[in-house]
């Protein structure tokens, strides 16, 4: 009782926090339409009668496309219940559906030897489960078990939409940032329509487009490290057997990525960063340490 009330009550934070950082990212990708206006000489009205509209649209349609959007940037595809490797997958994922009371996910297959996994979806009616080939066969029952587990964890605590969200907004605010600085570099825009009374605006204008992506990462990054030493945590306690889970992360740690597939701004969805290993904390990792979450489950 005790367990659920304390994973119930984390859900209620994560709906909270989700609805916060949604109404974040929206500012952010407003003002950086906003600065790219003043810099590009428009009046304020006109840069905020453009922003706003085009920031809510964004958000909506990122809502909207959130998982196809993942799926199709991990290259990943349906599990094929006629290969006894992905059937006994989805069997496995029925199952931690079943343990956690949640719907069955639908489950994908992304084809990569690296050993890997992550969810996706708006909410748990909707969720997907992916999990790599090399995972299918380098892990053992017990370890796919702690996996897919893990997964099933940020399904259930409501991880998925705040994660699948702000992965597409994050990435339009760099890529809208990068262009817009690039453009400047090269070409120098803005500088022949601003008058002297508007060189600190537009300098200010020009900082917040470089710093705002870095801030939007960051805080990201903050909440995706974070959410895994939750989900470790859950997911073990959904196997009851938390050894399962930690020899699964051993052999990820042991496992350098050789065979990354997709975009690199899905990789804090992923169970570890398919793109290289947290062996130490940072600010920009986008997972914690493996070492430390091996250490916490086995204090479990």
């Amino acid at each position: 009782m005790e367990r659920k009330l304390l994973v119930e009550d984390h859900i209620r934070r994560n709906k909270r926090n989700t609805l916060i950082i949604c109404m974040l990212m929206l500012l952010l990708l407003f003002a950086v339409i906003f600065s790219i206006g003043l810099v590009l000489g428009f009046p304020p009205v006109f840069s905020t009668a453009i922003g706003l509209p085009l920031s809510l649209l964004y958000i909506a349609l990122t809502y909207s496309f959130s998982v196809q959007s993942v799926l199709a940037a991990a290259k990943a595809r349906p599990a094929n219940p006629n290969k006894r490797e992905e059937k006994l997958l989805i069997y496995k994922v029925e199952e931690m559906a079943i343990a956690a009371g949640l719907p069955m996910p639908k489950v994908y297959v992304q084809e990569s030897s690296d050993i890997n996994a992550f969810a996706t979806g708006k909410k748990p009616e909707d969720a997907v489960i992916c999990v790599t080939t090399g995972a299918l066969q380098k892990l053992n029952t017990e370890e796919l078990e702690g996996v897919i587990a893990h997964e099933m964890s940020h399904i259930q605590n409501r991880d998925i939409l705040l994660a699948t969200v702000t992965v597409g907004v994050v990435g339009a605010i760099a890529l809208i940032s990068e262009i817009v600085l690039r453009s400047l570099f090269w070409g120098g825009g803005g500088r022949e329509r601003r008058g002297n009374g508007n060189v600190i605006l537009f300098i200010v204008a020009i900082i917040f487009i470089v710093l705002a992506p870095i801030f939007a990462r960051l805080t990201y990054l903050a909440i995706s490290r974070r959410r895994e030493y939750l989900a470790d945590a859950n997911g073990a306690y959904l196997t009851r057997n938390p050894e399962g889970l930690a020899r699964a992360l051993e052999k990820i740690k042991a496992d350098i990525p050789d065979d990354p597939k997709g975009s690199k701004m899905v990789a804090p969805l992923y169970i570890e960063n398919p793109f290289k290993r947290s062996l130490r904390d940072s600010i920009w990792s986008t997972h914690p340490p493996i070492d430390e979450r091996i250490r916490r489950l086995r204090s479990m």
